[in-house]
């Protein structure tokens, strides 16, 4: 099955600068596009450099968004089912208060409540914590009627995410699928992330209305942001920031041109975000997970589309090349493969 990731960076360029001379800066290393690049020549009355122009051009198809095709066959779906029914078990048998792996502490938005707390005897009254929403319910067909899984039962449903966090630490797993903490309000460090919400947010609307323009996205995302902002969900600084130098229309340019990379080739969209769920191989436990699309390409072939994006880095091909190993497209596959529609 072929898995294709659309990754993008929803950051607004740098403008290029003016320097002491007049001339416009031809920094190799800016973080700049061709089009801005010209627009402060004009503006400015420089002439352009042809050379400096085309380096940018080149740069702009691979640093804000870029597409990487990969194919999942049977070894890879099977290994990643087979290394998922491990963690899975591993879940249904953990503690309470399962331990910590201190050297994921760093990139972790937890890390302060851990420091501060490190047994977690505290942890119902952490500061902007709450208890989040108990798990959506999951109904499967079951002969000719339905059922409902149960989602109390500790390991007994796992998702791609779900089993990520357990990998990568296991309190942070019982932080926010064990106990369900959430935190309450953003703050600026949470902007990166919020920025990827936000192009996710974009890219369900242009797969449910594909005409819509830059500017109708620009006003729908100032409407989130503002009433995120009114619910406290984040503060001051975040607010700022996310709305500061064209932000949101950043924001919403990436969505667009990641999203027509996606449908390239692209014969019919048949799943938009769609929850499936399958019964682990020999297993009376459950993988359930939600792809970003389903498609049809023009070959007929069926195709699963994943959305990405990142501020951590300029290089998006060496970044989609460490995707190739992600676990999470392979179980993907194997629930659109293999599994079934909730209900």
């Amino acid at each position: 099955m072929l898995i294709r990731y659309i990754i993008g960076r929803p950051t607004a360029p740098i403008v290029p600068l003016v320097l002491k001379t007049g001339k416009v800066s031809t920094n190799m290393r800016a973080d700049t596009t061709a089009d801005l690049y010209q627009e402060v020549c004009e503006r400015e009355g420089q002439p352009i450099k042809e050379d400096y122009l085309e380096h940018l051009k080149q740069r702009d198809l691979e640093a804000w968004v870029y597409r990487y095709d990969m194919w999942a066959d049977n070894e890879l779906i099977n290994g990643a089912l087979y290394d998922a029914q491990h963690y899975q078990k591993a879940i249904a048998q953990s503690t309470d208060l399962p331990p910590k792996n201190g050297f994921a502490c760093e990139m972790c938005h937890w890390r302060t409540y851990c420091e501060t707390d490190p047994m977690a005897l505290n942890a119902d009254n952490w500061l902007n914590t709450e208890r989040g929403k108990d798990p959506t319910p999951i109904k499967v067909r079951y002969g000719r009627t339905y059922k409902e899984l149960s989602r109390a039962r500790r390991g007994f449903v796992v998702s791609p995410s779900e089993l990520r966090s357990f990998g990568k630490c296991q309190r942070l797993w019982a932080i926010e699928y064990g106990w369900r903490l959430r935190q309450m309000k953003e703050g600026a460090k949470s902007v990166p992330r919020i920025r990827g919400s936000l192009t996710h947010h974009v890219l369900d609307m242009l797969a449910n209305k594909p005409d819509l323009t830059t500017h109708d996205l620009r006003v729908e995302l100032g409407v989130l942001v503002l009433e995120m902002f009114n619910t406290q969900q984040i503060d001051p600084a975040a607010y700022d920031e996310l709305i500061d130098h064209n932000g949101l229309e950043e924001i919403a340019k990436r969505a667009v041109s990641m999203f027509g990379l996606a449908m390239e080739g692209v014969a019919e969209v048949l799943e938009i975000e769609k929850r499936r769920v399958m019964r682990m191989p020999g297993s009376k436990k459950w993988l359930q997970g939600i792809p970003d699309m389903v498609v049809r390409l023009d070959n007929g072939q069926t195709a699963i589309i994943e959305y990405k994006t990142t501020s951590r880095t300029k290089n998006l091909p060496a970044l989609a090349d460490k995707y190739r190993t992600n676990p999470a497209v392979h179980l993907y596959a194997a629930l659109v493969r293999h599994g079934q529609n909730t209900f």
